[in-house]
This record gives C-alpha cells, sequence and structure tokens, in this order.
C-alpha cells in the first residue's frame, strides 16, 4: 500500500501498536502511568518567583500547576524537550489561524533536573463535562459546542509542523513511512477488518487536510457561563494532520462515552455532523472503527479499562459490522 493510500485512511496504526488477537483484545506495549502532584513542585516553581503556586490538575501526560498572572506550569510525565518543542511550534501554529477560542501557548521550554517542564498561558473557561453537569438538561448545549469547535478546527490549515508530529506512544513522527498502517493481525476476523476498512477509507472523497485534535472529549472544551466554547486544551495524544471527518467521528462517540444515553448521543450526533459538514455517515463509522483499532489499550496494559471495553463494543456494533460487510455479532 503507497503513502496516499495511507494518508487518505489517516494512518493513525502505529506499527506494532497492535497484537494477533481477536476483536477488541489489543496489548500496549508499554504501561502508562498517571501522573501525581508533588509537593517539590510547588516549591521548585515558588523558588524561581513564581508567588502564588497551587496544583490545577493531574492526568496521563502531567501535572498542571498554577502559577499567577495567567500561568501555569506542566511538569511531563514522558515527553523530551525536542518532542516538546514540537508541540510549541505546533501550538503556534494553530494560534496563528485566529480561531474564535483559545488554545494553548507554550512559552518556556524548561529541563529541570530529568524532568521536562513547560510554561503555558493558562487558558479562560471550564470544562464542558462539568458545565453540563450542573446544568442537566443542556446535552443539545454540550453537542453544539462540539460542533462549533469542529467547524473552526477544519479551517486550520496542515502545516509542516502538524506533520512532524508523534501520536500515541509512538517515537516517530506519524507521517513518516509508508508502512505505519501494518499491524501484526493474525485471526481472519481482524485481519478482514483492517483490510477493509483501508478499501472503504480509500474509496471515499478526499478533503483538504486540517490540524487534527484527536481527543475532541467534554474535559478537554472549555466553555463559558452560557456554554460556548471559549478554549480547548490537551492536543496532543492523538493530534497531527488529517481528514478533519477524523475529529468529528471521533467527537460524536467519545461525548458521552459511558452514560446511559452514550448510543443515543453518539447517533443523533453523528447524525447532524453527516448533515451539517457533508461527512458520508459510512466514512464517520469507518474511522471510529479506525480509533477504536488504534486507541484500544491507550491507558492500561493489560485493557482493565473502560476505554477498552468501548473500543471492543464499538468493533461489534452491528451498523460498524454493516459498514464493513460483516455478518452481524
Amino acid at each position: 500500500m503507497g503513502i496516499g493510500s495511507a494518508a487518505r485512511a489517516f494512518r493513525i496504526l502505529p506499527e506494532a501498536a497492535l497484537t494477533a488477537a481477536p476483536l477488541g483484545l489489543f496489548r500496549e506495549l508499554h504501561e502508562v502511568n498517571m501522573q501525581s502532584h508533588d509537593r517539590n513542585w510547588v516549591e521548585y516553581f515558588a523558588g524561581v518567583g513564581h508567588q502564588v503556586v497551587t496544583p490545577l490538575a493531574a492526568g496521563m501526560e502531567g501535572a498542571v500547576y498554577r502559577l499567577g498572572g495567567g500561568l501555569i506550569g506542566k511538569v511531563w510525565g514522558r515527553r523530551g524537550i525536542a518532542e516538546l518543542t514540537s508541540l510549541q511550534e505546533f501550538y503556534d501554529d494553530i494560534t496563528a489561524a485566529r480561531l474564535p477560542f483559545a488554545t494553548p501557548q507554550i512559552l518556556d521550554v524548561l529541563k529541570v533536573e530529568r524532568t521536562s517542564v513547560t510554561i503555558e498561558r493558562e487558558l479562560p473557561g471550564r470544562p464542558l463535562k462539568q458545565a453540563v453537569s450542573r446544568r442537566p438538561g443542556n446535552q443539545l448545549l454540550a453537542e453544539d459546542a462540539v460542533v462549533e469547535v469542529l467547524h473552526a478546527l477544519a479551517t486550520v490549515p496542515a502545516s509542516a509542523t502538524m506533520h512532524r508530529l508523534a501520536v500515541l506512544d509512538e517515537q516517530q513522527p506519524l507521517w513518516n513511512g509508508a508502512d505505519l498502517l501494518r499491524a501484526a493481525v493474525a485471526p481472519v476476523g481482524f485481519e478482514y477488518v483492517h483490510g477493509r476498512l483501508l478499501e472503504l477509507v480509500d474509496r471515499q472523497t478526499s478533503r483538504p487536510l486540517s490540524v487534527v485534535h484527536g481527543d475532541l472529549c467534554a474535559e478537554n472544551i472549555l466553555v463559558d457561563d452560557d456554554l460556548r466554547p471559549v478554549a480547548l486544551l490537551d492536543f496532543g495524544f492523538l493530534s497531527t494532520v488529517g481528514d478533519p471527518a477524523f475529529d468529528a467521528s471521533v467527537a460524536a462517540g467519545i461525548l458521552d462515552m459511558y452514560g446511559p444515553a452514550a448510543r443515543e448521543v453518539d447517533d443523533r450526533l453523528t447524525a447532524r455532523i453527516a448533515r451539517e459538514f457533508g461527512y458520508p455517515v459510512e466514512l464517520l463509522l469507518l474511522y471510529r472503527v479506525a480509533y477504536s483499532i488504534a486507541t484500544a489499550n491507550a491507558y492500561a496494559l493489560d485493557g482493565d479499562d473502560g476505554h477498552f471495553a468501548w473500543c471492543a463494543q464499538v468493533l461489534q456494533r452491528d451498523d460498524i459490522l454493516e459498514v464493513l460487510d460483516m455478518p452481524a455479532i
């Protein structure tokens, strides 16, 4: 398969990221450790001149501290200086697009002993998920916010810097080479899905490449009191250049991943995106398959987590199997 075909399929299956297993049963190469706050970092930031330092948030990539004066400090778990410098340039390209909401800006990249640290602008707003939970019945407004963000991101043109980003736990940029979509697959069932996915996506009408966030969940969209987007954070997990329909597909699926109305929200938002953006529903479902394959074990070594179960369930949905021309399970 050539580079053009791989690019149209979004090229998001990292080499060796999947191993031979039945549908949904994949193992990640490296265990992911959640980061946490540490009193030593509070003292460090205070010692270099930040007067009021408070823990703000912590997650898979690092721990964040509010430094005052509109700044935050992020202590990274695994990323190195070179990778963070590339991310800084990536953010600069997005900032240059003048989106209607704020996006991260890295002001400085530091090495503190063996740990990478960035100083960034603090973003306004509160997480969409938090805002909706406090105002029950506003699910449709949440969907409006997601669609607004998708419209804006689709206008950000692809740049050379965006092509240089790695995704997930890969060391090389996603767009390097032509074989990144070749995973180690053995069972006939999964190999068919993999091949069928590439075949069907390759048939779709191509669009200009744009920035892809890759993780447009309700936690990463910051909103005001009216649930309008004011900022977007946490690029990097699956951020790259690609078809904007991929971002749209993922956003529809993960806005409400685990709630009792999750499938209802997914179907409604997928249908709305298809109408407003002109993306074929078939393509949105195919990209959902690609996302599920690529990220199934992004959070746990043994797949013993909710994200893994969600990905496995996606790969067995009747509408997904119909698009892949496979019998229902």
